[in-house]
């Protein structure tokens, strides 16, 4: 991690290593400003800086992620009171530090929010974690997954999570269930259509209570019904023309005037006009079809590319350490390299992170690709419905146009008589009735297919409703097993602790109560000193990490930080003893597979090494941010 000062200079460059980090120090020497980087430059939403941090431009780190390495670079900037973006947005390059400050493409920037056009940088790293990117009354940000992995000085003691002034039950369940493990992917699936649904419904609903408040008569919804009624009143039409024409011919003096030939003339392009128009209604249909078809089957090549790319991540990390003993041209023995990053046949350097890297880059392309692609069939199906119903009406336009033309083939103009112009007058209000039932059949076809949907919206949440209960129950049961695993870890630091607490080293059970943020030993009602509910935190937030350490299902990153192992004036003794436990037990995994980084004042001289230890030991002299 190194940080910026703003006139460009390295305020803090150090290089941490897998396993065990202690960062050691005298009080008000700069180890807790350490700390609020970490978490800012990981996402956190932090902006109370001290004045030194203030005098810094930006924070950037390397981190990996499931064997592929990525930086992180997120600016400091203050407003007008000194006080810093809490929501400030996330640069991220697909590569080493190294290579992120020599290039200057490459790099993405990220929001802290969700945009329907654009990710967040949170949905970044859950993709990248494979983490179901989870939604509780708001959305889970990660900065909602570090505050189960920074253990500060500035929460209460009662706080099992990092403090936060709007919190809800509901988020801190959730964040719980996600980092558990017990959260299932399609769980998170059906719950996230079933909120689509929901929200599909709630439109259809309402479109449908708007065509009822304009349309009271029932009779005028249906589709069927409009079709006979337009039928009949054209049949009306029919007799008047055959009436019409009786009386001319009854005249016994045929004249085809010229206006005749123009009122044929007139209504036979009305008709061409109108034909036009629905063969293009029909090809437009078509094209809609199409354009559906074509995204679909372009959504299942994407996704069948993003499992052939996530299949191409495990086979590339299975078959990297296939060792290799003959050559495969000659088939001559290969001499043993002692150096493992270079190639056995070609003996050039290897990293095995690049085609993670790179894989884990096109991901985030393709899936976005995918969601782009969902959005737009959204919309073209609507638009496919409007469109299928205005062709319908239009059908029935073009029919009664066509109609009035081949009438006036047959009518020829003679001396009007009154009741002639009756009939005319006749026709012309039949027609108008024709053109209202006309417009109410395409407002009923829409009705219907509203309904339709609306029938099936809610059978489809209904049965998402009946999945949900059945795999939150799987879950619930699943998430038991785990918690007696951290209830074992968490007994085991309170009964090693020094003779302070009859309660902790007598502790035969111990209780994580994730939902109410807190954690107690048998009574929840229990009262401590400030040192002792201090030793009792701590044991929790490093039992859940010490059980992900032995639970693969737990999706607990394997990371952990923390500022100050003797806060809430616990005696020195009794930190040390402590470190020295959580070393112990924590070394009994491989030292690969988790990083755990924490601060300390009173540092036990056997863990006072390069192996353990990170940077210098400061002073108010010689404090953690230089050039300040």
């Amino acid at each position: 991690m190194k940080i910026y000062t703003r006139n460009g200079e390295i305020a803090y460059d150090e290089t941490f290593h897998k396993g065990i980090n202690i960062i050691r120090g005298n009080n008000s020497s700069g180890k807790s400003t350490i700390t609020h980087f970490m978490f800012y430059v990981l996402g956190g939403a932090f902006n109370d800086w001290v004045k030194e941090a203030k005098k810094c431009s930006y924070v950037i780190a390397e981190i990996e992620i499931n064997k592929a390495p990525l930086t992180l670079k997120r600016e400091i900037n203050l407003n007008k009171y000194g006080k810093g973006n809490k929501t400030e947005g996330l640069f991220i390059f697909w590569g080493t530090l190294e290579e992120a400050e020599k290039e200057t493409e490459g790099w993405q920037k990220f929001n802290f929010n969700t945009t329907d056009n654009k990710k967040s940088f949170s949905n970044v790293l859950f993709e990248n974690l494979d983490l179901p990117i989870v939604k509780g009354e708001n959305n889970i940000t990660f900065h909602q997954i570090l505050r189960l992995l920074y253990l500060d000085q500035d929460s209460p003691t009662n706080s099992l999570y990092y403090y936060e002034e709007f919190d809800t039950t509901l988020t801190r369940e959730t964040v719980a269930d996600l980092l558990l493990g017990v959260y299932k992917q399609e769980l998170y699936d059906k719950k996230q259509r079933k909120v689509e649904a929901d929200k599909e419904l709630d439109e259809t609903k309402r479109e449908i209570k708007v065509i009822k408040r304009f349309i009271q008569n029932p009779y005028d919804l249906i589709p069927s019904s409009l079709n006979q009624r337009i039928t009949e009143k054209e049949k009306e039409i029919y007799q008047i023309e055959s009436d019409i024409i009786e009386l001319k011919n009854q005249e016994k003096k045929v004249r085809f005037t010229q206006k005749t030939q123009l009122d044929f003339e007139k209504l036979n392009t009305e008709a061409i006009a109108q034909r036009q128009k629905v063969k293009k209604l029909e090809q437009q249909i078509k094209n809609f079809s199409y354009e559906i078809e074509d995204t679909d089957y372009f959504i299942e090549a994407l996704k069948n590319k993003l499992k052939a790319l996530n299949k191409s991540i495990l086979t590339r990390d299975l078959l990297g350490n296939f060792p290799i003993q003959n050559c495969p041209e000659c088939l001559s023995p290969i001499e043993p390299i002692e150096n493992e990053n270079i190639c056995k046949l070609c003996k050039t350097d290897i990293d095995d992170s690049f085609g993670i890297t790179q894989a884990r880059k096109i991901e985030q392309e393709i899936d976005f690709q995918i969601r782009e692609s969902k959005n737009l069939i959204s919309i073209k199906k609507r638009q496919l419905l409007e469109l299928q119903a205005e062709l319908e009406s239009n059908k029935l336009e073009l029919f009664h146009i066509q109609q009035k033309v081949n009438s006036s083939i047959n009518d020829v103009k003679t001396i009007r008589q009154e009741k002639l112009d009756q009939l005319y007058v006749d026709k012309g209000f039949i027609e108008g009735e024709i053109i209202q039932l006309r417009t109410l059949f395409e407002n009923a076809e829409m009705y219907q297919s509203l309904i339709k949907l609306q029938s099936d919206l809610e059978q489809e949440i209904e049965a998402l409703d009946f999945s949900i209960k059945k795999i939150s129950a799987e879950q619930e049961k699943l998430k038991l097993d785990i918690k007696d695993i951290i209830e074992k870890e968490g007994v085991y630091l309170l009964n090693n602790d020094l003779k302070r607490q009859e309660d902790f080293y007598q502790a035969k059970e111990f209780h994580i109560d994730f939902r109410n943020n807190m954690a107690y030993i048998s009574d929840k009602d229990a009262k401590y000193s400030a040192s002792s509910s201090f030793y009792l935190k701590i044991s929790a937030r490093f039992s859940i990490f010490l059980a992900s350490l032995s639970i693969e299902r737990m999706r607990y990153p394997r990371f952990i930080f923390c500022d100050n192992m003797e806060d809430k004036g616990i005696e020195k003794i009794r930190a040390e003893n402590f470190q020295k436990i959580l070393v112990e037990e924590a070394e009994k995994f491989d030292s690969e597979d988790y990083q755990m980084i924490y601060t300390t004042s009173f540092i036990p001289e056997e863990l006072n090494i390069d192996k353990y230890t990170v940077g210098e030991f400061y002073t108010e002299q010689n404090a953690s941010l230089k050039n300040v």
